[in-house]
């Protein structure tokens, strides 16, 4: 684990973006909001379980979504909703529910998973079938790499895909992420073995490239 005077000295840097990323105890506060030019990443509330329920109960979504059973009710959406607090709080993981900007609407999911010791984390995103094709996937992961490396330091953020999932492959690749390779048989879902593709981007490729500089995800407004 980092030690309390890297956490410290990552404090020192956070300053002028998120106030607070880090408690004394290590635990993570991060923005409740995050804004991209048509999104509105904001944490979950009780109330989105009954939504979270009808667009993750698709058998679409499902399927390629290793943890989200089906079918998926009500109560195991807020039961999931319930944990983020304990999983924000413990520097676990952070999610947010993707929401369309004009609207309001809940759309999706994304998230960090992240591991102190190694300064890493893996991304992770849903999007409703009635939202899909209109690149919010691709804003909000771009937003989600902006807070994983300028917010919280990471060194590098990863994130994976069932073989047949052809259009993850492509939000990974428009936000700048590299292929690294396929592991066979990886992951089984209702009893049927997938291929599993994974991606990652470094900091230093973050940095390096226009994705750090006019990534999908940035709002001119703020972050």
């Amino acid at each position: 684990m980092f030690q309390p005077s890297c956490w410290n000295v990552l404090r020192m840097n956070l300053m002028t973006l998120y106030d607070d990323v880090i408690n004394e105890d290590c635990s993570m506060i991060v923005p409740e909001t995050l804004n991209t030019p048509h999104l509105v990443l904001r944490y979950f509330r009780p109330e989105d379980a009954e939504r979270v329920a009808e667009l993750a109960g698709d058998i679409h979504i499902a399927s390629g979504v290793l943890n989200i059973p089906h079918p998926y009710t009500i109560d195991d959406a807020r039961d999931w909703i319930g944990q983020h607090r304990f999983l924000r709080d413990h520097g676990e993981e952070i999610i947010y529910a993707i929401t369309v900007r004009e609207s309001a609407i809940l759309a999706g999911a994304i998230s960090l998973r992240v591991n102190t010791e190694h300064a890493h984390a893996e991304m992770g995103y849903w999007i409703g079938r009635p939202y899909q094709g209109y690149g919010y996937a691709t804003e909000a992961a771009g937003s989600m790499l902006e807070l994983g490396f300028r917010g919280l330091s990471l060194h590098r953020i990863y994130a994976r895909h069932l073989s047949w999932n052809t259009t993850s492959s492509g939000v990974l690749t428009r936000i700048g992420m590299v292929h690294e390779g396929v592991m066979r048989g990886h992951a089984s879902k209702w009893g049927v073995f997938h291929d599993v593709h994974w991606y990652s981007i470094m900091d230093d490729e973050y940095y390096s490239s226009s994705v750090h500089a006019d990534h999908p995800g940035r709002d001119p407004s703020g972050v």
